[in-house]
Formats: structure tokens, sequence, C-alpha cells
């Protein structure tokens, strides 16, 4: 057995654990109306694929909704991303646990304007570094931080999470040398995901500081105490600037986002990822076109559209539509329209 992905030195035996906090993805990927574990339904879009899970004790009836007949080795293969085993000892997860607690607790205060959490910084910057560094060893999110800054935050978070919210060093916290350069600013659009999808999302190009968008939250952590490389996120601009620096010493503060900014990055990301989906589709029929000898080097337009409206379908059950398998399909079902039997 491996060990301990925090602290290197237990057997890496806890099943089940959560790469970010169930508490914030329950909000994300659950079914509609569902809010307990195992009851996931949700997609994660990449470049080059879509793929769908769902949780253990979602309802059949769903499944057959969302995805049509499941076989039984679906559901064997069926993994959600977040949840994994064997990457932490039952002492590091019991850590990691104790700082979710206590985060979650803050949930409940929000104003209008800039307001403390209710938290120290101490517990909210453990809390999210913890996220940023699960993320990124995880590696099913891409890889965000360098091999040099996983090892900073897994030494700190190691150092410095306990068993108890009361144990934690904050006067250690306060005179870590690393730690002194480290800081984060928050924003969040309360009650968002009550009416409206929210998203995971690790922006892949944002270093310094890095992006996620998790839940109602907009974080950027910078591991250097910079900010000013990022002015735009998504048509968030203002806020950026305007949201107080959390360092450790003080209480959490957070500005508030307005929905309809919210709405609109949201929508911008969705966007932006289905226009580098739709490219990488188009380059696939090129090369296919290219391939089985068609004049030029681009399939024509309207060949395109009859695929891309085989493609998009609404007589698929949306669990099936986007994967790779379902595009090459699709490919398949409109060529083969003009192959000379």
């Amino acid at each position: 057995m491996e060990k301990c992905k925090l602290c290197k030195v237990n057997d890496a035996d806890k099943k089940g654990s959560h790469i970010v906090p169930h508490f914030l993805l329950k909000r994300i990927d659950n079914a509609e109306g569902e809010h307990g574990r195992d009851r996931e339904l949700g997609f994660v879009i990449e470049e080059n694929d879509t793929k769908s899970y769902f949780g253990r004790s979602l309802q059949p009836e769903k499944l057959e909704e969302v995805f049509g007949e499941v076989s039984d080795e679906e559901i064997k293969k069926n993994e959600i991303p977040s949840v994994v085993d064997n990457i932490f000892c039952s002492s590091c997860e019991k850590r990691l646990s104790i700082i979710e607690a206590e985060y979650a607790k803050t949930l409940k205060n929000s104003s209008d304007s800039v307001y403390k959490s209710g938290c120290s910084t101490a517990v909210g910057l453990l809390f999210w570094m913890s996220i940023i560094w699960r993320m990124s060893i995880h590696k099913q999110y891409g890889t965000h931080l360098t091999s040099g800054e996983e090892e900073i935050c897994r030494s700190i978070l190691n150092r410095f999470l306990v068993h108890s919210i009361d144990s934690i060093d904050q006067e250690g916290m306060k005179s870590h040398k690393l730690l002194k350069r480290i800081s984060y600013k928050l924003m969040r659009t309360p009650n968002f995901t009550d009416n409206h999808t929210t998203l995971l999302f690790f922006h892949p190009m944002f270093r310094n500081p890095y992006s996620l968008l998790v839940d109602e939250f907009l974080l950027l952590f910078s591991l250097k105490g910079n900010f000013i490389q990022l002015k735009d996120f998504y048509g968030i601009k203002d806020e950026l600037s305007q949201a107080p620096i959390n360092k450790v010493g003080t209480e959490e503060k957070i500005l508030p986002i307005e929905k309809d900014k919210m709405v609109r990055a949201t929508l911008h990301i969705i966007d932006k990822v289905k226009n580098i989906k739709l490219s990488r589709i188009v380059k696939w029929l090129d090369e296919i076109h290219v391939k089985l000898g068609g004049k030029g080097s681009v399939m024509p337009a309207w060949l395109k559209q009859q695929i891309f409206e085989e493609i998009t379908s609404d007589e698929k059950k949306i669990g099936r539509k986007y994967s790779k398998i379902d595009i090459k399909e699709s490919i398949l079902k409109v060529l083969s329209q003009f192959v000379k039997q």
C-alpha cells in the first residue's frame, strides 16, 4: 500500500476521500433535490471528451431519465472523479475533515458588502490551501501547482492541520517564513446555488494568483502574495481588486459578487469550453475528410452540419451526449450514408 500523500508516513488506508469537500460539491453535482452522499449526477467536460458519473444511491428512475438503460458494466466502471481511495491515511483524513467542518459553519453568514465570514484566516487559509493542493495532486483536474508548490503546501498542511480547531498553532503560522507571503482573496454570491447552476472550475492558465470557481465562491490564491496579474475573470473585474487580501493573523473577509455577474461569468466559462470542444470536433472532421480522400483539406460545411445535428439530436439522452464514443458513433452514422453497398 502506498503512503499517505499528506503525512508520507502512514499507509494510505482511507476509502472514499473527497478531493473537494462534500458540503461544497453536493451543491454542484448532486441530482436536483438530492443533498445526501452517493447521490451525485455530474459531468466532466474536457477538450477531447465529456464524461458523466452518478452516485450509487441515485434512484433508478433518475438514471433512466438521464442515461436510458444503464448496463451492469457501466455501473461497475462508474467513478466519481472527486472521491478517491487510498490517497490519505485515516489520521490525515480526520485532520482534513476537522478543518472542513469548521469552515462549513461560515456558509450561514453573508452580507451585501464586505463581511467577516466567522472564522480566522488561519482556518480559512488551511481550508482553501487544502482544496487547491488536493485538486493538484489528484491530477483529475489537470496539473496546476508545480511540484515545488505542491510540496510547500503539503508541508504547511501537514504541520498545521490538527485534530481539534483549538489546537491550531496560529502564532506558529504567523511566524512561518513561507506563510508570510501566502494570501488569498475570496468572493461569493450568497444563495446563488438555490436557483442557478454552479461549476467546479480551476482555471488552467492563471497561476499568479491561482483561481478557483467552486459553488458560490471565487477564490484567488497566491503563494507569492501577488494578485496584479489577474485583472478579469470572465467578466468579473472590479471585485478582483476590491476584494480584501486575507493573510494569517486576522479574520477572514469576503466580498459579495452580484448574482447577475456570477451568471454571466458562469455562462462565459461554459461558452469558452463549448467553443474549445467544438473546434476540436471540427479538427477531427477535417482530418477524417483528408484521410478518406476528400477534396481539399476541409470537410464540406453541409456535411459537418449533418454530423453536428446528429451529435446534438434531441432523441439522445443527455447523459450519452458529447462523449468521445457518442461523437464517433454520430460521425460513422452520417458518413455511412455515403458508402456504396
